[in-house]
């Protein structure tokens, strides 16, 4: 039996699978992030290990007929220094590419004209590919440049009115989430939990989906606000991309915020059929990991 190994290494999470030469899902993990941006090599390295490890578990100590990892530190094709930097000595195959995390999300749409992927979860991009077959990006700048929509700017956004009505002497209902959410009485006290290097970005972002319940089941406001103007600054970035790929015909939808807060999936899809109509709107049904996999079986 042969055996391939796709990786979808998000922010938040890395997702792995290995499939037989015929596709069949033999085995499937799910561990911490190999953003070696976010994370550095070293952690990385230890989350990829660990993923390795509970796969060996399960077939035992193989070699992969073929790899290839998707990866949100990348925006395009990895060379050989980072590929071995990051998987030396923990995966076992002559055959390793990598790429961005968008690229397999891309490649999950199948062969279609022109596809379009926008992902939005702790952070926000998308990525295009062209009638030549050229691929583009927009967005992807990270938290501190951009990734506008994202779980973290969204998050982020909140707490910055709950600081205002901290201020104000205001106990709004996000105000009460937010205290709940990060365990604090007194609201100043999350100063030492925003500020801690102990606490992950992806802890941040996890408050967003306070935020979209708040919006979507209780239509508080503030958070409604906050949903709106995050789907409308993310579409801005998909718009950018599409007017580059104006024969699209497909724009895929990936990531926590578009299957977790339908609002926000709403208010985004609307201002993109507003200037693109023709443009079918849908979640992916391949997953990027899966994705990846069909990559592996054809290096």
């Amino acid at each position: 039996m042969k055996y391939f190994l796709g990786i979808d290494g998000g922010g938040t999470k890395t997702t792995a699978v290995v499939t037989d030469e015929k596709g069949n899902i033999l085995v499937k993990e799910t561990g911490k992030t190999i953003n070696f941006y976010s994370v550095g090599f070293e952690n990385a390295r230890k989350n990829l290990k660990n993923i390795i490890n509970n796969i060996e578990i399960c077939l035992g100590d193989i070699i992969f007929d073929g790899v290839f990892i998707g990866c949100s530190a990348l925006y395009f094709k990895a060379d050989s220094s980072i590929i071995n930097k990051l998987c030396d000595n923990i995966i076992k195959s002559e055959k390793i590419e990598m790429n961005s995390d968008v690229y397999i999300a891309l490649k999950s749409l199948g062969n279609i004209s022109c596809p379009v992927v926008a992902i939005c979860g702790t952070g926000s991009m998308a990525i295009g590919e062209d009638k030549d077959g050229n691929i583009h990006i927009s967005g992807g700048w990270g938290h501190i440049l951009g990734d506008e929509g994202s779980a973290y700017d969204m998050a982020l956004s909140a707490l910055k009115e709950c600081c205002i009505a901290s201020d104000k002497g205001e106990d709004t209902l996000l105000l009460k989430k937010a205290k709940n959410y990060f365990g604090v009485e007194n609201f100043r006290d999350i100063i030492n939990i925003i500020y801690s290097e102990k606490t992950s970005k992806d802890y941040i972002a996890g408050f967003a989906e306070v935020i979209g319940k708040l919006a979507c089941e209780h239509e508080e406001n503030i958070s409604v606000d906050i949903v709106r103007c995050g789907a409308v600054q993310f579409s801005k970035t998909v718009l950018n991309l599409l007017d580059k790929i104006n024969d699209c015909t497909v724009l895929g939808l990936y990531g926590g915020v578009f299957e977790k807060n339908a609002l926000f999936a709403e208010f985004f899809a609307n201002k993109i059929t507003n200037e693109y109509p023709h443009i079918k709107i849908k979640l992916l049904s391949l997953p990027p990991e899966e994705s990846a996999a069909e990559l592996a079986r054809n290096l």
